[in-house]
């Protein structure tokens, strides 16, 4: 199968970029939001609470008292809105492995509204109004999950009471009313006291669980993988917070199948400083490496016009930037690192071929360019083109150390040539390519993204040849030069495009923070 170069590099690169069960139930994806974290959801949950009770209508309030030698007289409160919710306290409680619970203790309410009287043809009206005192409230929120993999919440238990209410009746001959207020006020307190909890009730329904349903299920990266995140279990409240445990894999959407590994156990470090912690196994990363594998496009043919392509990457800003950071001119390649000098690389032999080689070389892959590597090979070949086909022994697998992330592919890599007028492919000879290559992980708002940082040179091993002897050591620097100059400057232009986290919608990351430990990497940080 061919596929442009530099895309199943920029693959390989990203594919290679709490305390939960041993084996394949492990999450490749573990999001903790902290005690800040949720409050400040609770902030905005009370913000919430106060814009829905603000556009509450209250039943009407009807009833009689008797009034002397008058008689009875009919009353009817009507237009009651709540003005003002006025919360002085909240508290949060986690109950590990149960719930989270919301006290609202010693707050108060301001309503107001209309009046009227009516007895025979007498028909008096005004308007009043009324502060609940001293009401607390008390929720309790349980989480599960779908059967879409999403989370669920829902309320467990609520309770309220109230202190004591206050009202004042204005308008033509109030007197009456005030006569009886001591029944109006208990009725009205009786009202809020079955209305609040329905309010919240229905508020978690309209708002909160919607909200949740925001969050990706799964992320289409291209025609060959998706990325799901669906809950492998429902969110577990702990002492330190809300874990949820997502999936956390890539997958073929086509071809769906599970990946022959599991993901390893991640211990979540007991942080408290940011409001969200991010854990992303290096099981994520390296289901990718085996999804894009399995689907053959790890197998790369490369040809002039591949090159050409990966020049023309190169060319571009952030390339530019990434080679006047990383490298310096000569044979040390890397500004950074003491690899070997290459010394090689300045023989008679191989300068003027450098020199013949600029970036925009689009001949490359010639038996006339292949002259100074295997000398036969333009004499028994002459004028043609040389095809390079590279792939992987097998998934190359990220590693994550404390502080490093590594990736060390074995990679064959076998040159045919191109008879003329024909579409025969004469094997010359194949090559075993070993390499270490470190990645730089860091996160924006919303985004993991990478770059290629300074790691071991490409080594070159002679596995088979149908030709004469092959410059090893030629062939070794020229494939060097060209992947410090050209390939890793255009994989790095692509890691920059990154890959998208699960978060809801209008949701941002920062004051980010980032730890890389053994077998995850770890993201702490605050939200807006």
């Amino acid at each position: 199968m061919t596929a442009r170069p530099h895309c199943v590099l920029v693959v390989l690169l990203l594919a290679g970029l709490s305390r939960f069960a041993v084996g394949n139930s492990n999450p490749g994806f573990v999001a903790r939001i902290t005690k800040k974290g949720l409050e400040y959801a609770q902030q905005y949950a009370v913000t919430i609470l106060k814009q829905k009770l603000s556009t509450v209508s209250l039943p009407d309030l009807t009833g009689s008292f008797k009034m002397g030698w008058f008689g009875r007289v009919s009353y009817n409160f009507y237009n009651l809105k709540i003005h003002h919710f006025e919360i002085w306290n909240w508290n949060l409680h986690l109950l590990p492995n149960q719930h989270i619970t919301v006290s609202l203790p010693n707050n108060d309410i301001f309503l107001g509204g209309n009046w009227k009287v009516k007895k025979a043809f007498i028909d008096l009206q005004g308007n009043f109004d009324l502060t609940v005192y001293s009401i607390s409230i008390s929720v309790s929120l349980n989480f599960g999950k779908d059967q879409s993999g999403r989370p669920t919440a829902s309320v467990a238990q609520c309770s309220n009471s109230i202190g004591r209410v206050r009202v004042h009746i204005s308008g033509s001959l109030s007197w009456i009313l005030n006569l009886s207020h001591e029944g109006i006020e208990n009725n009205i307190k009786r009202i809020l006291q079955q209305k609040i909890c329905e309010m919240i009730r229905q508020s978690t329904t309209s708002y909160l669980e919607p909200y949740l349903r925001t969050l990706p299920v799964t992320v289409m990266i291209d025609e060959t993988a998706s990325l799901e995140y669906r809950l492998v279990g429902a969110p577990q409240v702990t002492s330190e917070g809300l874990d949820t445990p997502f999936k956390g894999e890539f997958f073929n959407p086509i071809q769906p199948a599970p990946a022959p590994f599991g993901a390893p156990p991640m211990m979540l470090p007991p942080r408290h400083d940011h409001m969200i912690y991010l854990a992303i196994s290096e099981y994520t990363f390296n289901t990718a490496s085996w999804v894009y594998h399995k689907a053959g496009y790890m197998k790369v043919i490369i040809r002039n016009e591949h090159l050409r392509n990966l020049i023309k990457l190169a060319a571009s800003e952030s390339a530019k930037k990434w080679r006047e950071q990383n490298l310096r001119p000569g044979c040390q390649l890397f500004k950074s690192t003491t690899l070997t000098t290459m010394a090689s690389c300045f023989s008679n032999n191989f300068l003027p071929l450098l020199q013949q080689m600029p970036l925009n070389f689009s001949t490359l892959l010639h038996t006339s360019s292949f002259q100074m590597l295997v000398p036969q090979l333009a004499r028994t070949y002459p004028n043609m083109e040389v095809e390079l086909e590279a792939s992987p022994e097998s998934e190359p697998l990220l590693t994550f150390t404390p502080g490093n992330v590594t990736l060390s592919p074995v990679i064959n890599i076998q040159a045919f040539v191109l008879l003329p007028n024909s579409s025969d492919h004469r094997p010359l000879f194949q090559l075993r390519a070993n390499t270490s290559v470190s990645i730089n992980v860091s996160v924006n708002s919303s985004r993991i993204v990478g770059s290629v940082t300074t790691g071991s040179e490409l080594k070159l091993q002679l596995k088979q040849s149908s030709v004469s002897d092959i410059n090893v050591e030629l062939m070794e620097t020229i494939l060097n030069y060209y992947a410090f100059n050209i390939i890793y400057p255009a994989l790095n232009a692509k890691l920059e495009e990154g890959f998208p986290l699960p978060l809801p919608r209008q949701i941002y990351l920062n004051n980010v923070e980032l730890q890389i430990h053994k077998n995850f990497l770890l993201i702490g940080a605050d939200i807006n």
